[in-house]
């Protein structure tokens, strides 16, 4: 028994001396069961292993892979940036209620000073605006909050699942219902002959007052968006750009009815309605951006849209051209470019998302953000698709 212990000490000897002449040989790397306890306390959380005296110990990961992975501490360590869009945030949102009260206020003042103080029942309907507005931004946070979460995220009412611009599209619906009634009145009224009279900045300031509809949608759309580099911001911008051209145009035909050049009735009305349909028609595209899913109901939606106001647009700059010969105006070719684009735009994605029907077969497959499902949008999931991704 005891040649037997020598001879397994004397055996363990000639191991170690030969890892202590080759350091590369397997030997060296496989430690007795005392190292393996004691070096099982001294890692540490970048993979790596502390060597010990007897050998030199290979890390389990290299160094650079060690800075590709990243942990939920390093993870934590993003608060800035969350900091930085959480301000950028909440700047917009009060650029959105400064917008609101401005204008609100001014169109109220407009009502109130030339009439009675009946109508100071506006006022009401300003504050029902900027409370819809802050139940509409507790109401997003609250759903980005679920969704990083990765909680299950219910259908609304209407069938459209809560994205990143969920009830965006209530928001500036309250505002349009709120809005045009005021116009109109002023439109349609003495009140604008007196705010030219009597009103400092007259009709300009008035012009003003309207044109501060576009930078309200533009606030909107900062305030709620969370990836600035990401398909939905891309393509919520060209629909602003869209509507924003829609709005210009229309309203160079409003100054043209402010200067009583707009030759008949009709025409008159034609273009009031017109420039109206144009300030709702980010109701459509808002609540596009919510859903999931493209449709060939939406793709139908945005083409009506540019239908509802380009066609009458153009039929009234062809009235004051060929009947009334007026000078032609460049907004006459944007017209028909328009028109033109969001035809083929309309033929070329129906038979696409026809295709992909053809091809799914009719089902309805699961949807992915990013190439990374929506329930692995939770910070532990976010994580774990880091680690697939690096490995």
């Amino acid at each position: 028994m005891s040649s037997e212990t020598v001879d397994h000490n004397s055996k363990a000897d000639y191991l170690r001396s030969e890892a202590s002449y080759c350091p590369d040989s397997p030997v060296s790397s496989s430690p007795e069961p005392r190292q393996l306890s004691r070096r099982r306390d001294t890692q540490t959380t970048s993979g790596s292993i502390i060597p010990e005296e007897s050998g030199s110990i290979q890390p389990l990961v290299s160094a650079a892979a060690a800075t590709c992975i990243m942990t939920s501490g390093e993870f934590m360590q993003n608060a800035p940036l969350l900091a930085h869009k959480s301000k950028r945030s909440l700047l917009y949102k009060t650029l959105c209620f400064l917008l609101l009260i401005f204008q609100g206020g001014i169109l109220d003042f407009y009502l109130i000073i030339f009439t009675d103080l009946y109508w100071c029942s506006w006022i009401a309907t300003d504050l029902v605006v900027i409370s819809g507005w802050g139940i509409f931004f507790m109401k997003n946070a609250r759903s980005k909050r679920e969704r990083a979460c990765g909680f299950h995220q219910k259908s609304s009412i209407f069938g459209c699942n809560l994205g990143e611009f969920t009830y965006a599209y209530l928001a500036w619906l309250i505002y349009v219902i709120a809005c045009t009634p005021k116009l109109v009145l002023i439109l349609e009224t003495s009140i604008l002959d007196l705010i030219a009279l009597k009103v400092p900045f007259g009709v300009t300031g008035f012009k003003i007052i309207m044109l501060l509809s576009a930078p309200l949608l533009f606030c909107l759309l900062n305030s709620i968006i969370e990836d600035l580099n990401g398909a939905t911001w891309h393509h919520s911008q060209s629909c602003f750009m869209s509507t924003g051209l829609d709005l210009l145009d229309t309203f160079t035909l409003v100054e043209m009815l402010l200067r009583n050049e707009i030759p008949t009735v009709y025409l008159k009305y034609t273009v009031i309605s017109v420039y109206f349909v144009a300030l709702a028609v980010p109701v459509i595209w808002l609540y596009e951006l919510t859903a999931s899913e493209l449709r060939l109901r939406w793709l139908w939606a945005r083409f009506s849209t540019s239908l509802l106001v380009n066609a009458p647009l153009l039929m009234v700059r062809c009235f004051q051209v060929y009947v009334y010969k007026m000078p032609v105006s460049v907004f006459m070719f944007k017209n028909i470019f328009f028109l033109v684009c969001k035809f083929m735009e309309l033929v070329e994605q129906c038979v696409a998302v026809r295709g992909i029907r053809r091809l799914a077969g009719g089902s309805n497959p699961a949807q992915f953000s990013h190439c990374v499902s929506e329930n692995d949008m939770c910070p532990h999931g976010y994580v774990n698709t880091l680690a697939v991704t690096q490995s």
